[in-house]
């Protein structure tokens, strides 16, 4: 199984300079890019649909982020997008459409199974760290004038409105998507051990 961490960063949301980045849990290979101007949502999302790309073939693929955003419109809403014709539950138009249909493309076409796992950001977790660092400071880069044309993945849309299903409770926050959630010891396990090493395997 391939396990990858993403992140992205967006320097002033919206309109700002984005940054995506993903790394790969074993081995450590990693990728980010950027856009001029963006997004947060546009970040993330472009950061899950780079990582889904960059790892073909059959070996089962896990993708972890701290956005709860990106994991549940890759995860979640889509298939309920798809049925009510890319439209929200309210009948409004889905928001960075054009990336999540990407997305649904790049898992459709994937012979190995794509899950999705929600983690907490800052709390110690490296990759999810390193994803983080490398999508900064490709924000940074693409602030600063050094971004590279040729390299642009991204429609860089000034989308403000946060997307009205994002979750809002703790429990919601609490939430594994598209993978198990991972076994606890007694009371929650031993206090030295990671959130971030819990839950990171299929069912």
């Amino acid at each position: 199984m391939i396990i990858v961490s993403t992140d992205g960063s967006c320097l002033r949301n919206p309109g700002g300079a984005i940054g995506w980045a993903w790394i790969a849990h074993e081995g450590g290979r990693f990728d980010s890019g950027g856009a001029a101007s963006g997004t947060n949502q546009i970040a993330e999302l472009t950061a899950l649909l780079r990582a889904i790309e960059a790892h073909p073939g059959d070996e089962p693929l896990l993708i972890e982020s701290d956005s709860q955003y990106a994991i549940r419109c890759a995860s979640e809403w889509l298939d309920g997008w798809k049925r009510k014709g890319w439209r929200t539950a309210s009948g409004g138009p889905v928001k960075n459409l054009e990336l999540i249909r990407s997305i649904d493309r790049a898992i459709a076409e994937r012979p190995g199974p794509v899950r999705f796992r929600w983690v907490r950001g800052h709390v110690g977790n490296p990759f999810n760290e390193r994803a983080d660092q490398l999508a900064g400071l490709a924000a940074r880069d693409w602030a600063a004038g050094r971004g590279e044309v040729d390299g642009l993945l991204v429609d860089a849309e000034d989308d403000a409105a946060l997307d009205a299903h994002a979750p809002t409770t703790a429990e919601e926050h609490r939430e594994a998507v598209g993978a198990r959630a991972g076994a606890r010891g007694p009371a929650g396990g031993p206090a030295t051990e990671p959130a971030w090493e819990l839950g990171t395997l299929f069912d």
